[in-house]
């Protein structure tokens, strides 16, 4: 069968559309910590290793209880490790830490655990970090919880 009449062909732009602004938040809503203790120890865990890091080089950000967001363009996909170090990245203050700007994932995520955090850390985060490439995840319990079945 044969086709009558003329067809417009619609150009294809060169350039994407313009998409409007996408927000990051630099919260969750979430507290900081889950007790006085885990605060202190994630704090201290940060503290050390900007000193272990400091004079080393330039090129190796560390930071912790920051938004970091993985998936250009969704917001809703985020995580805040308590204390995290990506080296070949300027250390200088941030909001929020994006993937797709900073060229690579950390390679170290540090999280300070409880009964209340355990499942989510051993599960969700722990298969996010590896999907991400983080090459080490430590968690530290600082009151045992971990060892309680409840």
């Amino acid at each position: 069968m044969m086709a009558t009449g003329s067809v417009t062909a619609t150009p294809i732009p060169r350039h994407a559309p313009p998409r409007a602004a996408v927000y990051y938040p630099d919260s969750d809503g979430k507290p900081m910590a889950e007790t006085d203790l885990h605060r202190d120890i994630m704090l201290d865990v940060i503290f050390m290793l900007q000193r272990w890091f400091a004079g080393q080089s330039d090129d190796v950000y560390v930071s912790g209880n920051i938004l970091v967001y993985y998936v250009e363009g969704d917001p809703r996909r985020s995580v805040s490790p308590d204390a995290l170090v990506i080296k070949g990245v300027r250390q200088y203050r941030r909001d929020v830490v994006k993937l797709w700007e900073e060229g690579r994932a950390p390679q170290v995520v540090f999280e300070v655990t409880s009964s209340s955090t355990r499942r989510e850390d051993t599960g969700r985060k722990r298969l996010l970090y590896a999907q991400l490439g983080v090459r080490e995840y430590y968690m530290y319990d600082p009151t045992g919880d971990y060892l309680d079945p409840r």
